[in-house]
């Protein structure tokens, strides 16, 4: 063989090799398969809507008060001279309370009472003597006016000496005790404060886009009144018929009702007004949506998660109230926040 042709040989065999070994390259690495990744189904747990009453409810605050609060105040002046009960006592109507010194209303009743019987005296013997015609129509009238006169001062002065002594107007407890033996009582402040305990309030200043709603329903609505585990319930007494303007609320006056021994004046308590009931609704669990209000259903045939804009009818604290046409749907409840419209899952 020629040295040319060895030498082309050796060519021919070298440009196959490289030839091969771009084949090679080209075959297994530049164009193998690129490998394909699935998400394995994400686990979710399942439920289907059930059925409970809900009830729509708007959560309030506010003071308790009494019903009435009545002030006793002494309607004439002196110097307290008994001062009987104190804060916290039950006291009955027409119970004395304090004593105001009556001996200046006392004196005033006998010279009253002594001007009284004069006129009287001179009215008697006028009369007779006008009877008999010794006496002009004109010393009559005068006679009986000052006759009247004197005793309507007398009656008056009786009176005034009967409010010397202080008495309860209503029964009730004793809220307020500021006064003292000793000191001054007058018309212009009270020497106690008495209230109904068994007679308490609530005042709510309710937000206005709750008005025609709480208006339409005033008859069915109910409230819970709560403070430090203690509850009691309560119904509307008084609804305001106007809007503050500046607040933009109107006041409810909610009456306690029950055993309301846990609960004072001035106590600050949590109001729970149920406004709607729902009884035996088609309902999920609030847990069901997302924090975005979003919610998933489970379709068995496909076995993937489907996105539901859901229609709620009504909610509470833990259910939400929906239509019928999903009485037979299986919700996610747990795993619907990982999970995307159309994605495989695997009930667990």
């Amino acid at each position: 063989m020629s040295r040319r042709s060895s030498v082309v040989i050796r060519w021919l065999i070298t440009l196959f090799v490289i030839g091969l070994g771009l084949f090679l390259i080209w075959k297994f690495i530049i164009n193998r398969p690129k490998a394909v990744f699935e998400n394995p189904p994400s686990p979710v747990k399942v439920e289907k809507p059930y059925r409970a009453t809900v009830e729509e409810s708007l959560e309030l605050s506010g003071y308790i008060e009494a019903q009435a609060m009545i002030p006793v105040v002494p309607f004439v002046q002196g110097t307290i001279t008994g001062y009987y009960v104190k804060a916290g006592d039950y006291v009955t109507e027409g119970q004395v309370l304090a004593q105001i010194d009556s001996e200046p209303y006392e004196l005033q009743a006998k010279q009253a009472e002594a001007v009284y019987l004069a006129a009287e005296a001179t009215f008697t013997r006028v009369s007779n003597l006008y009877e008999s015609g010794a006496a002009t129509r004109q010393n009559y009238d005068e006679a009986k006016a000052q006759y009247d006169a004197y005793k309507a001062q007398y009656e008056l002065a009786k009176v005034q000496l009967g409010y010397a002594t202080v008495t309860a107007p209503k029964s009730g407890t004793i809220l307020m005790a500021d006064s003292a033996e000793g000191s001054i009582g007058t018309s212009t402040s009270p020497l106690y404060v008495i209230a109904d305990l068994n007679k308490l309030k609530i005042s709510l200043n309710v937000p206005e886009r709750y008005f025609d709603l709480i208006i339409s329903n005033k008859e069915n609505i109910k409230a819970i009144v709560s403070r430090d585990g203690n509850t009691t319930e309560a119904v509307v007494d008084t609804i305001a018929p106007y809007v503050s303007p500046e607040s933009k609320t109107f006041k409810v006056t909610l009456a306690l009702e029950g055993d309301v021994s846990a609960f004072r004046p001035g106590m600050y308590v949590k109001v729970n007004m149920v406004y709607r009931t729902y009884a035996n609704a088609l309902v999920l669990d609030q847990r069901t949506r997302n924090t975005d209000g979003s919610a998933y259903y489970y379709d068995p045939e496909t076995q993937t998660a489907k996105y539901v804009d859901l229609e709620i009818i009504a909610a509470d604290n833990t259910h939400i109230a929906i239509e019928e046409k999903w009485a037979n749907t299986q919700f996610i409840v747990d795993g619907q926040g990982s999970v995307l419209d159309g994605q495989r899952v695997i009930v667990r």
